[in-house]
């Protein structure tokens, strides 16, 4: 009787020390997740076909300074889980799909339902409570969707038989956490110092510095038998200031670095020559001459170039499909919202010249650095525990493909392994030229073709500013609002003239600029610049439904050359703007 009492008792106290051997959270995760697949039916209504697990750890230390004085010191720790439900089948399932009825009531919050936050502590029930509740919520949300959508296709003719869900191969991955080391001390000191630069410089009116540091680390699992671990530490420091022309132009700029350690970032001198360069830069604008039109030959110039290049077309080279609604003018109101936030997909381009027949560009997680500069899109999975490969996205100036998720669209069945956060985003995008001129070169090009245009002068873009998560916002607002508030204008213009002189200029705007102005290119330069900056994902992405995002940013790193265009327009910004500061500000009598 004793040893049969005994025997369960070791088998328990076996599993248990197992159990606190291995990664609690990722254990906790398995175990309900198969329970769920096995239990998990309302009634006679449709069963889950695949479940995904995702658990995203963050630490996050994060510092603000102004003018030499702290603003805000932040630590924190948390976790967001997200639970990825699909009833129905890989034809048909309960995602791509918006009710128009039900968006009103709770349906923008239901978007994102599929987050939740979970626990802190390594506690194997309480995991499991937190994705058994996301589970039973995100279960009959799906439910609901796939009712509503049968209904809706019902009443219509389906035009096309594009699956909702891709098959791919399961994999195992396992990386462990990042020991990446920061102390507040640290952020805080070279926080104050940058942010003491600007005390010199009263006629700037606000600046702010910004240093962060977040470090993920995702567990994901799935139904099909995924399974993997994955750390994304990221250091992002920003540098803004703003002040304003005597007719109230709005004069900004900003510097954006990251790196996956604090000594990816430049060291601390070149940080505050930088610095002290930009905020030069804004005093000179407040009184430099204005462009009132121009339409000729324009060059971006190293960072301009990568800017403008992830800004305005890199947005489209992703797989972005159209959802399905109850309400048939949804759909035409998404494909025109698509096209004036950033450029549709180029879906209908594929097959086409996209590019001048002397480029081509791929997306390369696989690369680490270029020339020893770190390239931070890096990843040997992505977001729906798909292998990341190289994909060649242009040859030779021909769309062969965009990057896609596990969500199909037409001519692109499969994923690419460019799930990133909320839907599909680049890694590391790679511009390759088949001839390049030299710097000196280039200026040659550009004044010869504005001379051939009976023009006195030429236009060179060294920064375009705001990085791409200020440009969309731009575009958003402009969108919402037509002829509000005067926007930002392009952070560095000059004109150049035949003898090599330049000018800086105040309030240049690009007045229209569509992928199309791509093909136009002319002539690159030849030496690359390497641009890292956050990715913010197309609206199209969030019309995905059903799925479990990460929380993650991602960010993208480019390698551009500066790219000389044929023609683009740059116009005067008009405004109106506010009126600038009544009286001096204080500094001015320090």
């Amino acid at each position: 009787m004793r040893s049969k009492l005994i025997a369960p008792l070791l088998l328990a106290l076996l599993a248990t020390l197992a159990l606190a051997q291995d990664d609690i959270p990722m254990q906790a995760m398995k175990d309900e997740l198969s329970r769920s697949l096995a239990q998990l039916q309302l009634q006679k209504l449709d069963k889950p076909y695949f479940l995904a697990y995702r658990m995203d750890d963050i630490n996050q230390s994060a510092v603000s300074a102004m003018l030499g004085s702290l603003t805000q010191e932040q630590p924190s720790h948390m976790r967001l889980i997200g639970v990825e439900v699909r009833v129905g089948d890989y034809a048909l399932d309960n995602s791509n799909y918006v009710s128009l009825r039900n968006f009103g009531s709770g349906g923008m919050a239901g978007m994102f339902s599929s987050i939740s936050q979970a626990p802190l502590d390594d506690n194997y029930q309480q995991i499991r409570r937190s994705f058994w509740i996301a589970t039973d919520t995100q279960y009959k949300k799906a439910l609901e969707d796939l009712s509503a959508k049968r209904a809706a296709l019902e009443m219509r003719k389906r035009t096309d038989d594009i699956p909702d869900f891709t098959r791919e191969t399961p994999v195992t991955e396992t990386e462990p956490p990042a020991r990446v080391q920061v102390t507040f001390d640290e952020l805080k000191s070279l926080a104050r110092e940058i942010s003491a630069v600007f005390r010199g410089t009263p006629d700037i009116y606000t600046s702010s510095v910004d240093l962060e540091f977040r470090n993920y680390y995702t567990r994901y699992v799935n139904s099909e038998g995924s399974v993997f671990t994955r750390a994304q530490p990221v250091f992002k420091l920003q540098i803004n200031a703003r002040s304003q022309a005597t007719g109230g132009l709005p004069i900004s700029d900003s510097i954006v670095l990251f790196g996956r350690t604090l000594t990816d970032l430049p060291p601390k001198d070149v940080l505050l020559s930088r610095t002290r360069a930009m905020a030069d830069r804004i005093l000179k604008l407040r009184s430099a001459p204005s462009l009132e039109r121009y339409n000729g030959p324009v060059l971006f110039e190293d960072q301009a170039a990568s800017e403008i290049f992830t800004q305005q077309f890199a947005t489209g080279l992703m797989a972005v499909r159209t959802p399905l609604s109850d309400d048939s003018r949804f759909e035409m109101f998404f494909n025109q919202m698509m096209s004036q936030l950033g450029g549709g997909s180029f879906v209908d381009k594929i097959g086409g010249r996209v590019l001048p027949e002397f480029l081509s560009l791929s997306d390369n997680p696989l690369m680490p650095d270029y020339k020893g500069a770190r390239l931070l899109g890096t990843t040997t999975i992505d977001d729906d525990a798909v292998k990341t490969r190289e994909t060649k996205l242009v040859d030779h100036g021909v769309l062969k493909t965009l990057l896609a998720t596990r969500v199909p669209v037409r001519a692109v069945p499969h994923s690419t392994g460019n799930r990133r956060g909320w839907g599909p985003a680049p890694t590391n995008l790679i511009v390759t030229s088949e001839k390049s001129s030299s710097s000196d070169e280039l200026r040659k090009e550009l004044l010869r073709r504005a001379k051939d245009r009976g023009l006195d002068y030429a236009i060179v873009v060294r920064r375009v500013g705001g990085g791409t998560a200020a440009s969309f916002m731009r575009m958003a607002m402009r969108m919402a609002q037509q002829g509000g508030q005067g926007g930002d204008s392009l952070a560095e213009v000059y004109k150049l003239y035949p003898d090599g002189r330049e000018e800086l200029i105040q309030g240049a705007e690009i007045a229209e600029m569509t992928p199309a102005a791509f093909k136009d290119i002319v002539a690159v330069g030849d030496t690359p610049v390497v641009f890292t900056d956050e990715f913010i994902p197309r609206v199209g992405s969030l019309f995905s439904l059903g799925i479990a995002a990460s929380s993650n940013v991602p960010v993208v790193s480019s390698v551009v050359p500066s790219l000389l265009f044929e023609e683009l327009t740059l116009v005067k910004n008009e405004g109106p703007f506010p009126n600038p500061p009544i009286s001096p500000s204080p500094l001015a009598k320090q």
